[in-house]
């Protein structure tokens, strides 16, 4: 079974402003808004998300933890698999940069952890990745984790 935490949002800045804003109510003598706004910041900064894969019973979870203890999601059945890729995707967008009407262009670019589906075409994605090295790295210990071949078509 292998866990794989997925990549943090910045949650932690908007309980970092709940928690603020509960002290605030706090030196204001105002307990009883107080104390719930700092049980939401708690929640809300300690929230995270991961994915568990279990090769040997055939099935991926995705879950959520609150308070980092309470994991709250689902299992999906694992296609079997003939290998694990790794590959690039970047796509151009264009975006509006004010409402002056001048847009700007960029181009997005992450790494997709895939497995192959055995006897089909299709791809089953299991996480897409910011970081080429970092991918590099989840997609070893997963291919390591389900004994497949790791094959990356990022050079």
């Amino acid at each position: 079974m292998l866990k794989i935490p997925l990549p943090r949002s910045r949650k932690y800045i908007l309980g970092a402003c709940i928690a603020a804003f509960s002290l605030y109510t706090f030196i204001n003598s105002e307990p009883a808004f107080g104390i719930p706004l700092l049980l939401l910041a708690v929640a809300v900064a300690t929230t995270y998300s991961y994915i568990v894969l279990d090769f040997a019973n055939g099935c991926k979870g995705e879950f959520t933890s609150f308070f980092g203890l309470i994991p709250l999601g689902g299992w999906t059945r694992l296609p079997s698999a003939n290998h694990l890729f790794l590959k690039r995707f970047s796509e151009v967008v264009q975006e509006e940069i004010s409402d002056s009407g001048v847009y700007q262009t960029s181009r997005h670019q992450r790494y997709l952890i895939m497995l192959s589906v055995s006897d089909s075409r299709d791809a089953l994605l299991i996480l897409e990745v910011l970081d080429l090295e970092e991918a590099r790295e989840i997609a070893r210990k997963i291919s390591l984790a389900g004994a497949l071949e790791l094959k990356d078509y990022t050079h």
